[in-house]
């Protein structure tokens, strides 16, 4: 397995696993499983863009400011 291969293969089930429950986490500000977002995403961009494939890092770099945003502009605790 390539470096790029194992980055995607990573990356897409840890980014995946926090997606499935982002609303919680911005909801109850839980910025562990943001930054475990912000792993696997960086992975899955990295994974792109060592394949060669700039418009799909680019589409994964947006998520990731959208996503960063979103926690950004969530519900403050207390």
């Amino acid at each position: 397995m390539t470096a790029r291969t194992a980055l995607l293969a990573a990356g897409y089930p840890l980014a995946v696993g926090v997606l499935a429950r982002f609303p919680a986490v911005v909801r109850e500000r839980r910025w562990r499983w943001l930054a475990a977002h912000h792993l696997g995403v960086g992975a899955i961009v990295a994974g792109w863009a060592l394949r060669g494939r700039p418009s799909a890092a680019a589409v994964n770099v947006a998520w990731l400011v959208a996503s960063s945003a979103w926690y950004a502009a969530g519900r403050r605790a207390g």
